[in-house]
Order: C-alpha cells, then structure tokens, then sequence
C-alpha cells in the first residue's frame, strides 16, 4: 500500500486503510479491536474517508500527534 491520499483504497475501504495503519504501529493490537476502534472512533463515511485520507497521507501522526493532526485525529 503506498501512502498517497488518491489511493484507491482509501475511498473503497477507509476503515481497512486506517485499521492497517493502525496495526502496523501497535502490532500487539488485534485487528478485530482496531477496526471496531475505527468504527466506533470514526462514525460516518465521510469522517472514515477523511480518518483514512490523513493518516494515509502522514501516518506519523499516530505516534507524535503533531500538527497539523487533523481535528478527526484528535476526537479519536
């Protein structure tokens, strides 16, 4: 998966996307908790698309939460 946010899975399968960007920086997290995370975090479509789009697009995010972190990374 190249980290890009025209990727066509990001718009297909926002919750896989984030889910495996997620699982690869917490390898000790099961991947059924990190998509109901997802799921639960991220609750539209469109809010998926975006969580997906970001961290596709910087997904160092999750470890040292700079900015600009977008306001969907925060509320999760």
């Amino acid at each position: 998966m190249t980290h890009d946010r025209r990727h066509p899975d990001v718009l297909a399968d926002p919750v896989g996307v984030t889910a495996a960007l997620v699982a690869g920086m917490e390898p000790a997290l099961g991947w059924a908790v990190v998509v109901d995370v997802v799921i639960s975090v991220a609750g539209g479509r469109a809010k998926r698309r975006k969580l997906a789009q970001e961290l596709s697009a910087r997904p160092a995010v999750l470890t040292d939460g700079r900015s600009p972190a977008p306001r969907v990374i925060g509320i999760c």
